[in-house]
């Protein structure tokens, strides 16, 4: 019976959710709940960590040569496929259970995946025995084509290859010490800045959604910037304030969000911020 994908069972898209989720938590300063569910499900001897290792084997390989990138691709399906496939699918389920008990759905799903071809691809190859052998051939050869990328035009999620590389308490360990640093780091923000950093997490970078929101935020900003600066008494101060009001510019249509967007929004929200302390 042939398998269509669904990114409900894909464990690589569960997984990026899950921490994805788990950094929008802590910047919240709601509970970490996915700590709680990665731990659980992704540790030890789970059937679930496995699996995960081979699609993060599959995202994060690289070589210059087609013939390795066919034998990595062959090596990794045949080793998928020594997984207890009952085991696997118990865990997933209660995975997907308990995410569903924890989250809305909808919500925790909403996300656009990077890489969601590449992730589908895998998902097609270890799960779909069935397929049609054009779907097998687009398959590996989506596959092909992204192992293949020179190393160097590559950006690797350093935190997911760290916590492969690691051993399970580790892996824990890892967690926590993460988890309290980015709570002291991030203590001190204020609300709007969170909700950027929250926005920006959960959204790609050329989301239309998050490209619409900064707008809006720099719109608010330039604002309360403009009426600050007729309350400094200042001159030149008032004027400097102008400046940068004016310096401050939207996103234009084609153009797409990225670092630099969000830490400049950041700053103005810190200007902003000392401007009402010092002015009400």
């Amino acid at each position: 019976m042939k398998v269509k994908h669904s990114k409900y069972k894909n464990t690589g898209i569960l997984f990026e959710l899950l921490t994805r989720q788990l950094t929008a938590d802590t910047i919240a300063g709601n509970n970490p709940r996915a700590l709680s569910i990665i731990k659980k499900y992704f540790s030890g001897d789970s059937s679930l960590l496995k699996e995960y290792k081979i699609y993060h084997t599959f995202i994060s390989q690289k070589y210059k040569e087609d013939n390795k990138a066919t034998m990595l691709i062959d090596t990794l399906i045949n080793a998928h496929g020594k997984l207890n496939k009952s085991q696997l699918r118990r865990e997933k389920y209660n995975l997907i259970k308990e995410i569903k008990e924890t989250y809305d759905i909808n919500n925790f799903f909403k996300s656009k995946i990077n890489n969601y071809k590449v992730m589908a691809s895998i998902f097609n190859l270890l799960e779909n025995k069935d397929a049609s052998p054009t779907s097998i051939v687009d398959s590996k050869t989506t596959l092909l084509e992204y192992i293949t990328i020179k190393p160097k035009n590559i950006k690797v999620n350093s935190v997911l290859e760290n916590y492969s590389k690691q051993d399970k308490d580790t892996r824990l360990l890892t967690y926590k010490v993460l988890l309290e640093k980015f709570n002291n780091k991030y203590s001190g923000l204020q609300d709007n800045q969170k909700t950027l950093l929250k926005e920006y997490v959960n959204s790609v970078t050329n989301s239309p959604s998050l490209k619409s929101y900064i707008n809006q935020e720099i719109k608010e900003v330039k604002k309360l910037i403009n009426n600050y600066s007729k309350k400094v008494e200042d001159k030149a101060v008032s004027i400097k304030l102008i400046e940068t009001k004016n310096m401050i510019k939207p996103l234009c249509k084609k153009s797409s969000v990225n670092d630099d967007n969000v830490i400049n929004l950041l700053n103005y929200y810190e200007l902003v911020n000392e401007l009402k302390t010092i002015h009400g």
